[in-house]
């Protein structure tokens, strides 16, 4: 398992949830099962004392576009249906919003969780750690 995404697990999810979350992404075998279920449940497991912003529209909100214009970083982008990659924060966020499933894009102090697809759109979730 990548640093990153160890982080993303110990600072966004809640912490009845990371041990397994944990498991899972840290064994190739079990990998793709973890994130798909992380992605069927991503409401369910992340700390909502985090969610900074949240919205089917996000990419539409003036608070997420002024966050998206402040932060270039280098960002870990892993999703079921893409290869692990890592790519300046507004390029991975565009990337997450144009994929047919769900993705976790971490970045340092910050994600940004794009849910499963479903009628109506994806929900999107920028969370910030305190």
């Amino acid at each position: 398992m990548h640093e990153k995404e160890q982080y993303f697990i110990q600072t966004f999810i809640k912490n009845s949830r990371q041990e397994r979350l944990l498991f899972e992404f840290s064994h190739p075998d079990k990998r793709y099962r973890g994130l798909s279920r992380f992605c069927h449940n991503a409401e369910d497991l992340l700390n909502k004392g985090l969610i900074a912003l949240s919205g089917t529209d996000l990419e539409r909100q003036d608070a997420f576009r002024s966050f998206l214009r402040q932060h270039s970083e280098p960002c870990r982008l892993i999703s079921p249906s893409l290869e692990d990659t890592e790519l300046p924060f507004p390029d991975a966020a565009c990337t997450a919003f144009l994929l047919p499933d769900a993705s976790i894009t971490i970045g340092p102090g910050y994600a940004l969780v794009c849910s499963e697809p479903e009628r109506g759109g994806s929900i999107k979730y920028l969370l910030i750690a305190r």
